[in-house]
């Protein structure tokens, strides 16, 4: 499973100390992207990965010797050497890793105001500074998307009250930067908002999916006008399970360019009364359930009423990549995927 913010607050919870391990720079062929990211637990277990193979093995190793000293570090690796196929790393590139520790005396209240951050509007930016040699604490602050720091604490914090965002993040593709201030180099991270799912209809195929997409790091939301159907013991995935009847979703979620919709509703009346909603409305995928002739006569329907014809040419329906899937678990399968392909192919647009 990808690393979530979420995860580094509740691992301090238990843990007297962890390990969050970033890849800041990269050369040559690795796995992983700059901005990848693994937690590190004493007991060497992890969430995440920066590649996988005998490179993050030294990673987490080196991650746990960090966890004992108290201490975070910057390290090189290398993926060189034999390039045989029977080679424990054939990649042949190096990449830095940023070990950092965070401590649960020092650091809980800082990792729950990042994962807190989550569930706004607009990102937020963590700064970290470097160590330039293994005694160096991490000072770390987190800051708004305005530049203004959030988080008051005393013994580590940066020293910058305010940051120029603009001209810093959102320059380069990675989720991190490198940069330096006043003579002292910082990782500029930028706490991204996890993309939203929201599934209109809590029935049987809603259970698999929801699953799937909370392992995809969605933030998942689950609507049904249903009570025994939109209980949150049903969907422990879920980060959020409305009851709410069809004809009023709109204040139920935020609409976006990070918002994914999916309509699996028990009828096609129902159908037709959400697309009357979020048509028109901002969404990076809007799906719907259904075979091809009855989604092509909803989606005449509501032409033949004045909606825009090329944005219902462009709705998903039939939903999901056409596997041959039969089964809950199966379909599922073929709607994430058909997401997971919409949401990277906009990514490199």
């Amino acid at each position: 499973m990808e690393f979530s913010w979420k995860d580094l607050a509740s691992a301090l919870e238990n843990e007297s100390g962890v390990t969050l391990c970033t890849i800041i720079e990269r050369r040559g062929s690795v796995p992983r992207e700059v901005g990848a990211r693994m937690l590190v637990k004493k007991d060497g277990s992890i969430i995440g990965t920066v590649g996988g193979g005998i490179g993050e093995h030294e990673v987490i190793q080196t991650a746990r010797e960090s966890i004992k000293k108290n201490q975070s570090c910057l390290v090189d690796f290398s993926l060189a050497g034999e390039q045989g196929l029977d080679s424990a790393a054939i990649c042949g590139g190096h990449f830095t890793v940023f070990i950092s520790h965070w401590s649960q005396a020092e650091d809980s209240d800082l990792a729950i105001a990042v994962a807190a951050t989550l569930k706004g509007s607009r990102a937020h930016y963590l700064l970290e500074s470097l160590p330039q040699k293994e005694s160096d604490k991490v000072e770390r602050g987190l800051f708004n998307h305005e530049g203004q720091r959030v988080t008051k604490t005393p013994n580590r914090a940066v020293s910058p009250e305010t940051l120029q965002i603009e001209g810093k993040a959102g320059t380069t593709n990675a989720a991190v930067q490198r940069i330096s201030i006043d003579q002292q180099d910082y990782l500029l991270s930028e706490i991204t908002l996890p993309p939203q799912m929201i599934i209109f209809g809590g029935g049987h195929l809603a259970l698999p999916l929801a699953e799937m997409a909370n392992w995809c790091r969605f933030a998942v939301t689950i609507i049904d006008d249903r009570p025994e159907f939109s209980n949150p013991h049903r969907f422990p995935a879920a980060d959020q399970v409305v009851t709410a009847p069809m004809e009023k979703v709109l204040n139920l979620y935020t609409p976006g360019s990070n918002t994914y919709l999916v309509l699996i509703t028990r009828e096609h009346k129902h159908d037709y009364i959400l697309l009357k909603q979020l048509l028109g409305t901002e969404y990076a995928y809007l799906g719907m359930i259904g075979s091809k002739r009855r989604t092509s006569q909803i989606k005449q329907r509501l032409i033949d009423e004045g909606f825009n014809p090329n944005e219902i040419k462009g709705l998903y329906s039939p939903i999901g990549l056409t596997i041959g899937a039969q089964t809950p678990a199966e379909i599922a399968i073929s709607i994430m995927a058909e997401i997971i392909e919409k949401r990277h192919s906009t990514k490199n647009i």
